[in-house]
């Protein structure tokens, strides 16, 4: 009984019981598209596993990407753990971006390393590491779930 007591005074289980609850990938909410346009290349459907009531502390996302879609080069303050759940798809690391400093939107990508992902790969992509992902080619989608430690800081998007 004695630890049963300091349990209860330890967890709010309350406050807990929200974050408790089973999730289902197949009927989570989709997110709009028109939050995440410029930051994908072409379709995609992007769904959020968990929100800030259901964890305080990570974020997760079912994402697939569809006739050749990937994300636009970015960076994460915190690591991102993506795993493949259907289709073959790439993880691209990138030593840099080389800006035409006369006109923006020209640009150089230095490549550091091309990562295949398929069913069942996991890839963790270290925190404030330049990368993309997404499908390899048009002919087949990609979909993986991402999971990263949820900051005050925005992604940086390029």
């Amino acid at each position: 009984m004695k630890n049963s007591n300091r349990l209860s005074s330890f967890y709010n289980w309350e406050s807990y019981e929200v974050m408790m609850q089973k999730k289902s990938i197949v009927s989570a909410k989709q997110e709009p598209n028109e939050k995440y346009k410029d930051k994908f290349t072409g379709n995609f459907i992007i769904k959020s596993l968990l929100e800030k009531n259901d964890s305080r502390e990570q974020e997760m996302y079912y994402v697939t990407f569809k006739d050749g879609c990937r994300t636009r080069p970015h960076i994460h303050a915190s690591e991102q753990i993506l795993i493949a759940t259907e289709g073959k798809g790439i993880v691209v690391f990138a030593k840099r971006i080389l800006i035409e400093p006369d006109d923006i939107t020209k640009t150089n990508v230095e490549i550091e390393k091309t990562v295949m992902m398929e069913k069942g790969d996991v890839i963790c992509v270290p925190a404030f590491m330049l990368h993309w992902h997404g499908c390899i080619d048009n002919n087949e989608d990609f979909t993986h779930i991402a999971i990263r430690k949820r900051t005050e800081l925005e992604n940086i998007w390029f």
